[in-house]
């Protein structure tokens, strides 16, 4: 009895010491993480200011340990694709989508069957495209109320777009060629090297010149040094492409507008996390005050 007396008290004395060891650990990493997201409000409050740019030192920021602080990118909205821009244009434009589609090995069905999905569900109109779906098509997968017959309001929501699937399998980052939060043709002087090559069909060398042309002496992008061609054609013309890159360039993109992602990363003795924010610049494309929330998130 005295064994057994013995074994039973050793036996939750363990059991006790694991589970506030647990609860330690937990509240530990809750402090570490909310240490966390105040450095990365920090770094959110210094890259809302529009007069700081990337590169600024400001932008990062260190204990004299190193263990705890933020860092921030800044890159521009303006460069990615605005499908309701696209889409909505008379005549629309989906044609451009399927080029999209197809550079990311997509047959020409499915290329057909995820640009009519995405033009249907932002259309009004009742009438099905061939390769579409509207309201029976959505209730008989089981999704009622959908097509809203409005603009996407994100990128997330392409996903429920009947047909859109070959598209989310053959190309998983798919969200970030696309924003609904600038509305105008893509940026040229502010698109990735990814949108250069897929949407506008620049070789992966004429696309890493551009981007060193475009970005200026210091090589950061967004600066003072950047170059700033009058016009579009101005700026095909220091592109130095010609032919069918010319011209499916004049037709999807601009030189104007800007929309801010500030991407702030804090981080607390190995624990981190990130705020994205989406802000306006002043553009005649996007009539909002700079400086405007238009979105938010957390990871």
């Amino acid at each position: 009895m005295v064994l057994w007396t013995i074994a039973l008290l050793t036996g939750t004395a363990l059991l006790l010491a694991g589970i506030i060891n647990g609860w330690i650990v937990e509240e530990t990493r809750a402090g570490k993480l909310f240490r966390a997201r105040q450095q990365a409000l920090s770094g959110v409050a210094v890259a809302m200011n529009p007069g700081v740019l990337p590169g600024d030192p400001l932008l990062q920021s260190k204990s004299k340990d190193g263990e705890e602080g933020y860092a921030v990118v800044i890159k521009d909205e303006s460069g990615l694709i605005n499908p309701n821009h696209f889409l909505s244009r008379v005549p629309d434009r989906r044609d451009l989508l399927k080029r999209l589609f197809s550079a990311w090995g997509i047959d020409i069905n499915q290329s057909d069957e995820a640009a009519d999905g995405l033009f249907d569900w932002q259309s009004p109109a009742p009438f099905r495209s061939l390769h579409g779906a509207k309201k029976p098509e959505y209730e008989a997968a089981g999704l009622s109320g959908m097509p809203p017959g409005a603009p996407f309001v994100s990128p997330e929501e392409m996903t429920l777009v009947i047909g859109f699937g070959p598209v989310m399998k053959a190309k998983p980052d798919h969200g970030s060629f696309f924003t609904t939060y600038f509305n105008g043709p893509v940026n040229v002087l502010r698109a990735p090297k990814s949108i250069l090559t897929d949407f506008l069909g620049l070789t992966p060398p004429q696309a890493d010149a551009w981007i060193t042309l475009r970005a200026g002496k210091d090589g950061i992008e967004g600066t003072a040094d950047d170059a700033k061609p009058t016009d579009l054609a101005n700026a095909v013309a220091l592109m130095g492409v010609s032919g069918a890159q010319r011209s499916l360039i004049l037709e999807s993109c601009g030189v104007a507008g800007g929309v801010r992602r500030i991407e702030s990363t804090g981080f607390c003795n190995g624990v981190k996390h990130r705020i994205t924010v989406i802000c306006s610049e002043a553009s005649s494309k996007d009539p909002q005050p700079a400086g405007s929330m238009l979105g938010w998130s957390e990871q």
